[in-house]
């Protein structure tokens, strides 16, 4: 047994906006057809009463009766729309509108058939169904019309069904004018179906404009809903960047292409307020800075390097970071600014700096005592030959000055290890790289001829002058010095070279160099890139720290310089410290 679906599939869901405009059309069709009741009730009374047109009323009565009877019973399409077929409205609708022609046609037999004027009312209810039913079934109404009127005229001519005249109203012979009754038939007809076919092909384009416009609505439905959901998922991952900016350490701040200040984290406020607070006016207040507004200007002008700038903030070290922002089609649209807080790294850097110090001092003990102890000797012995003969005073005078000069040396030596060992802040000067490396050979001289190495000399004269720490850079020349010496057991040669070039294809600037070249057993090439890595060593014993090297590479790096090597097992290695030239030297 068939069972009627509570729930319709979704093809059924997709004709409900069909029967919903369907049933709306019927019941306008039901409302029409009562002014059509009350207007033949009306118009025959009158007709009959006032002008006494019509010799018999009733069957008109009756036929309006029948009317009133069939009319309610449209009543039926107010049930749930979704609980209906879209063909069963129709069919209903087609035989609603088959039994108005009806009514109709029995109307005009008992008021005048061919004589009726109202006969063109059968037009209304075809343009009625041109606009609820389909064109195929609308035309085949249109030709059931024509038969029924034509049916009904000549069975009226040839006198097989009696006719009713209209009283006082047209000439009583017209219904059996030929000429009338084809007149009229071809007027009727052609204007039945001329107004069929205007108003189906309006109706179709509009029902097809209707269906576009609801797929269009559809369409646009889902396009919204989309959006909505993108705007959603764009929401979300905004508010997750932004908790995200919020949440770092780094200080963020993003400057648009008008240069207004757009993103300022709370990392960045903190940084401000301090600069506030140290009356600093800094790379972070982008008002005023002619950094940002320099290092904007490239980037709008097409600059892709990224600009890193140190900034020291009271005792906070700061590294900032300037980075273009572009679209899709490479076109500016501003500044970001990362602006991170350094000082642990810049601390330990220091403590590593300053404990690689202490190491090489150890390594340079021996040198030290040798310095010391000389001088101590010979001061010793002035006391003792003063202390024999302390009435001699041209003895003691001239003890006096030996001891004077000994003492001298012994402080320059201290004094020299003491400024050495002695931490440093970086502080960027003009030096001359000639006075660091002379400087160097001075605290290892007494070492390396102990070991029977030789040290040799080849500088430059008049070299130029390089921006940089002097204590940082000594550090640097003593470590590849102490490595080279380790590097010679057997004794050998130690050569310190300097030198400039006036372009270095690597650096890309003008630079000065200092080459320090050993003798000694070589670096494999296997190793070669490893050995500035921290705590990799090739020393055999346990001396070594492993982060000579590494020191020093970073040094050189801060002074925007390199540090090249070049070795081969058996005859020895070069390393050589590029610097560039300080910007007044250059020419």
């Amino acid at each position: 047994m068939e069972q009627t679906q509570l729930f319709p599939e979704k093809a059924v869901d997709d004709e409900l906006p069909l029967k919903l405009e369907l049933i709306k059309q019927i019941g306008w069709l039901v409302r029409l057809r009562w002014i059509a009741i009350a207007g033949v009730f009306f118009t025959v009374t009158v007709a009959n009463l006032a002008w006494d047109m019509i010799a018999n009323p009733i069957p008109l009565y009756i036929t309006a009766g029948l009317m009133v009877l069939y009319n309610f019973e449209p009543r039926m399409y107010r049930k749930a729309p979704e609980l209906q077929r879209l063909k069963s409205i129709k069919r209903q609708s087609c035989i609603h509108i088959i039994l108005d022609l009806l009514s109709l046609i029995a109307l005009i037999h008992f008021s005048g058939g061919v004589e009726n004027p109202f006969i063109f009312y059968f037009i209304f209810h075809l343009i009625i169904a041109s606009i609820i039913l389909s064109k195929r079934v609308s035309y085949i109404l249109a030709t059931l019309n024509t038969v029924l009127l034509s049916s009904l005229i000549f069975l009226e001519y040839f006198e097989i069904l009696p006719h009713y005249p209209l009283n006082n109203f047209l000439p009583n012979e017209l219904w059996q004018d030929p000429v009338y009754i084809f007149g009229v038939l071809f007027v009727f007809t052609s204007t039945l179906f001329f107004s069929v076919y205007l108003a189906t092909t309006i109706t179709q384009t509009a029902r097809e404009r209707e269906t576009e416009t609801r797929e269009l609505k559809e369409n646009l439905e889902e396009k919204v809903d989309e959006l909505v959901e993108t705007r959603k998922e764009v929401v979300f991952e905004r508010n997750k960047l932004q908790s995200i900016i919020e949440c770092m350490q780094e200080g963020v701040v993003f400057v648009d292409s008008t240069n207004q200040t757009t993103l300022f984290n709370k990392a960045a406020q903190s940084i401000q307020r301090e600069q506030t607070d140290l009356e600093m006016n800094t790379d972070l207040q982008f008002g005023s800075t002619e950094t940002l507004a320099q290092i904007s200007q490239d980037f709008s002008e097409g600059s892709e390097a990224i600009e890193r700038k140190n900034q020291q903030v009271g005792e906070k070290h700061l590294e900032n970071t300037y980075a273009a922002v572009r679209d899709d089609e490479d076109n500016y649209l501003g500044t970001v600014l990362v602006s991170r807080d350094v000082t642990d790294r810049k601390r330990m850097e220091q403590q590593l700096i300053f404990s690689e110090k202490m190491a090489a001092i150890g390594e340079l003990a021996a040198g030290v005592a040798h310095e010391i102890n000389n001088p101590l000797d010979g001061l010793l012995n002035c006391i003792l030959r003063i202390q024999r003969n302390p009435k001699n005073i041209e003895q003691t005078q001239e003890y006096l000055g030996l001891m004077e000069e000994a003492i001298r040396r012994i402080e320059a030596t201290i004094g020299k290890l003491l400024d050495f060992s002695r931490p440093h802040e970086l502080t960027l000067t003009a030096i001359n790289l000639n006075d660091v490396v002379n400087e160097t050979i001075g605290l290892i001289g007494y070492g390396a001829s102990e070991k029977g190495i030789k040290i040799e000399k080849d500088f430059q004269d008049q070299i130029a002058l390089i921006h940089g720490d002097k204590h940082l850079l000594e550090q640097v020349t003593l470590n590849l010095a102490l490595n080279a010496i380790t590097a010679m057991p057997d004794g050998g040669t130690l050569l310190f070279q300097t030198g400039e070039i006036i372009l270095d294809a690597l650096i890309g600037k003008p630079i000065v160099y200092v080459k320090v070249i050993d003798t000694g057993i070589g670096i494999s090439e296997s190793v070669q890139d490893r050995i500035f890595d921290p705590f990799y060593t090739t020393q055999i014993t346990e001396k070594g720290t492993g982060l000579g090297l590494s020191v020093s590479d970073r040094i050189v790096r801060q002074h925007q310089g390199v540090i090249e090597v070049e070795s081969e097992v058996g005859s020895g290695s070069t390393f050589t410290v590029k610097l560039p030239i300080a910007a007044q030297e250059q020419t």
